[in-house]
């Protein structure tokens, strides 16, 4: 793609916000002009952490939102201090990428992706439901489709409502997770349908999906009301 793209004189701009940690990353494998990332996400940084990569030839185009002491003393310094933000994040990298050397990045991404895709199956299992794809397409996050009725009540005249679902029905089933089961995973109404989008990294155990598939099976036994 990025072949093509150049070819035809358009530049390319990646945006990898979960690549980083996930993924091995080669910049001169992807080919892109431009790339983004950031730290807090699988790589387990603090928040306000991410890197920007820009090919040399193109550099001289791009500049910080915020001008500071490194204006004009080359690219990365332009961008090392930006004004009073919170400097800390950058400081915790070194620890972090120690931390991943001692593990073993390819070891840690094995552990993510299996855990993933078993979480997976498993709530397909419990659920009677199937994945939003195939498992093999999936990386540290999995889509799983959620019980039809999920107990859903949208009013007394109108009885069990069982679709088509949406952003409302999702956002109410995901507070009620939280809320009530202590569980945070985002719930996505997607052609009607709800998922739930689990995530796994190394401190995740096939307990923690255990505990979602149980709770969603108590809620299905339940009624979900909504006004409308």
């Amino acid at each position: 793609m990025a072949t093509q793209c150049h070819s035809r004189g358009v530049e390319i701009l990646v945006d990898g916000a979960h690549a980083l940690g996930a993924l091995p990353i080669s910049m001169r494998d992807i080919g892109a002009d431009y790339y983004v990332s950031n730290a807090h996400k699988w790589l387990c940084n603090p928040k306000g952490c991410g890197f920007l990569y820009v090919r040399t030839s193109l550099q001289r185009k791009v500049r910080p939102l915020v001008v500071s002491h490194g204006y004009d003393s080359g690219f990365s310094s332009s961008y090392i201090w930006s004004g009073l933000k919170d400097y800390s994040p950058f400081l915790a990298l070194n620890t972090v990428l120690e931390f991943w050397q001692c593990c073993g990045p390819d070891k840690i991404r094995h552990y993510i992706t299996t855990t993933a895709r078993e979480a997976g199956e498993a709530l397909v299992k419990s659920w009677g439901t199937e994945l939003l794809a195939n498992s093999s397409m999936f990386g540290s996050m999995v889509l799983v489709a959620l019980p039809d009725a999920v107990g859903w009540t949208w009013s007394p005249e109108h009885g069990t409502f069982t679709g088509p679902f949406d952003y409302s029905h999702a956002e109410l089933l995901q507070d009620k997770l939280y809320h009530n089961h202590q569980i945070e995973a985002p719930v996505k109404a997607i052609q009607g349908r709800l998922y739930v989008r689990i995530s796994a990294h190394i401190y995740n155990t096939a307990q923690d999906y255990a505990k979602l598939a149980a709770a969603v099976n108590e809620i299905n036994t339940q009624k979900l009301s909504m006004s409308g």
